[in-house]
């Protein structure tokens, strides 16, 4: 696992957030490397991600998208794309789904 990846699964880890899963898309998208999503169990601790992984990374030019209800941002680290999804969101959206084709990323 690289250097960044390892700091986003420690910056989403330290807040709580289960079910992080790293998937690789280095053969499969010329604009990103990898996806990650990561489940809160609340809307304050998907801000909450979101800020920390914007302390974590403070020099990248950090694109957040999602509503302001907060229930699913995801985060463009260029190379990694990160998912933060309220448990309720993640449950009904089941985006792991899409990426059945795709290899996760083991520790």
């Amino acid at each position: 696992m690289t250097e960044k990846l390892n700091k986003i699964k420690e910056a989403l880890s330290a807040l709580k957030l289960k079910d992080i899963y790293i998937y690789d898309f280095q053969d499969f998208s010329p604009f990103f490397d990898y996806q990650v999503i990561a489940t809160a169990s609340n809307e304050r601790q998907v801000h909450a991600a979101i800020n920390h992984l914007k302390q974590a990374f403070p020099e990248d030019n950090i694109r957040v998208e999602g509503g302001t209800d907060n229930r699913w941002l995801l985060v463009d680290l260029e190379d990694v794309i990160v998912h933060v999804m309220h448990k309720d969101e993640r449950d009904y959206y089941q985006i792991e789904k899409l990426f059945f084709e795709r290899k996760q990323v083991e520790e």
